[in-house]
């Protein structure tokens, strides 16, 4: 069973933990028909499945420059046709399965991307019969904006990193007083907390909360000249459910308001099932005013359908 201990949750409630997404294996078997390029990846090369039984085609929605076509291996390959706006590959009869070939062609307009490069890689069974390449095109002048544009996404990526950086310095109590997360105040000197009411809220046959605490930090930070503060909840959760619970997301409702999205929520593991309890975290930044009345705390898992909801929750 968790208790909920005010001062040692407090230093946590400023933290997320966020796993990196999982990049997928590209099967060449499921080698797509339809390609679309863009400026911001030319020197992608795009994989595309051939077979020495099956001539592949490519229909491009821009002009190629003439006989412009490059192909690594070129002898490995019975027939090469090159249209204006097509290029058609017959590979070898003894082509092996797990030999790649790298193409490259030319756009004639001058717009970027200014060319566009597949890997042909020799399959058993698999070969694109038809391959449709969609090109978004862009000039010059455009092409020259957007990287102005990437070049101020940077500069304010940069600033935010730094301010993070700074956030993240020291711990413990010293580094919530040294990031401005903990106001020195005689009337509000650290983080504040109610034990919250919820023995009613929550149907006991789902995920629920039997323990609840809703907490409050003023911060050195205005928002349009009004003071913000920073407020969180934490839970002990059970889950009676046969399967684990893990949180996707969580929202501050309020009637006739727009929900609220949490900007931390913090969990050390999925919930087990079959009973089993963890410690969940929440946390917003609102200004002192927005903070003020009674809210619903909602949480929900990746199905979106296993929901925590927690009615009538007010603050310090």
């Amino acid at each position: 069973m968790y208790a909920l201990f005010p001062a040692a949750v407090a230093l946590v409630l400023f933290t997320g933990l966020h796993a990196p997404a999982q990049p997928r294996s590209l099967d060449c078997a499921a080698s797509p028909h339809r390609l679309e390029l863009s400026p911001e990846s030319p020197a992608e090369v795009k994989p595309v499945c051939i077979n020495p039984d099956q001539p592949t085609t490519f229909l491009f929605d821009s002009p190629l420059v003439p006989e412009s076509a490059e192909i690594q291996g070129r002898e490995r390959f019975t027939d090469v046709a090159m249209g204006t706006r097509s290029v058609t590959l017959l590979p070898s009869k003894d082509l092996q399965p797990g030999e790649r070939f790298t193409m490259v062609v030319r756009f004639a307009d001058g717009a970027a991307p200014a060319n566009a490069s597949f890997s042909l890689v020799g399959h058993p069974a698999f070969g694109a019969r038809k391959v449709e390449v969609f090109r978004h095109k862009r000039t010059v002048e455009e092409y020259q904006r957007e990287i102005q544009e990437e070049r101020e996404k940077s500069r304010q990526f940069a600033k935010e990193l730094e301010q993070l950086r700074m956030q993240n310095g020291p711990g413990g109590l010293t580094g919530l007083i040294a990031s401005g997360l903990m106001k020195l105040d005689s009337k509000e000197n650290g983080v504040v907390t109610r034990t919250l009411d919820i023995a009613t809220k929550t149907p006991r046959e789902t995920i629920h909360a039997e323990k609840g605490i809703s907490y409050r930090s003023s911060t050195t930070r205005e928002h349009e000249g009004r003071e913000v503060v920073r407020i969180a909840v934490a839970m002990v959760l059970r889950n009676p459910d046969p399967q684990p619970w893990s949180s996707a997301g969580a929202a501050l409702e309020r009637k006739g308001q727009e929900p609220r999205p949490a900007r931390v929520f913090w969990q050390a593991s999925p919930i087990a099932p079959d009973s089993g309890t963890g410690l969940f975290v929440v946390e917003w930044e609102l200004t002192a005013g927005e903070a003020q009345g009674a809210f619903t705390v909602k949480a929900w898992d990746e199905s979106g359908h296993r929901l925590i909801l927690l009615n009538g929750v007010t603050f310090p």
